[in-house]
């Protein structure tokens, strides 16, 4: 349940998106201990789609964060994000499908992917955003038919 927990490292210097992943990781951390204490899946069914629900929320929020300021990630991260909603309705499908194979450790698989997500995608990416000289130098060596020609 550790992997689940907010952590110091986690902090991007945004404090609306920091409060974002912090709610997320909660949110799981409660499903988690629900689902450990006996919960069935039609009782943690609305908190497993507010949970999706929420992320997608979030993932829009970054997104909208990153056009505005022109990322030069925006493209890349947004197919992270596309391809972590794939991975996490896979997994909504399978319990939908399967209530029995809805346990601690298929909350805890979840939360991996997104504790994954925010080390390696949202990190290096809110990095930019909260540098503005270094979001600069970025687009500008970026390599576009516009500065090519």
């Amino acid at each position: 349940m550790e992997e689940l927990a907010w952590q110091a490292a986690f902090i991007s210097g945004l404090a609306e998106i920091d409060q974002e992943h912090q709610a997320l990781l909660e949110r799981l951390q409660q499903l988690r201990s629900a689902i450990a204490e006996g919960a069935t899946f039609s009782q943690v069914k609305p908190q497993l789609l507010a949970c999706a629900m929420e992320a997608e929320r979030h993932f829009q929020h970054e997104e909208t964060l990153m056009a505005a300021a022109n990322h030069p990630l925006y493209l890349s991260h947004r197919a992270a994000h596309q391809n972590l909603l794939r991975d996490l309705r896979g997994v909504l499908e399978t319990v939908q499908l399967h209530p029995e194979k809805l346990t601690p450790e298929t909350i805890e698989a979840m939360g991996a992917l997104v504790v994954r997500h925010i080390r390696e995608e949202d990190l290096p990416m809110l990095s930019l955003l909260t540098h503005p000289e270094e979001l600069a130098r970025q687009r500008a060596a970026e390599l576009t038919a516009e500065n090519v020609f």
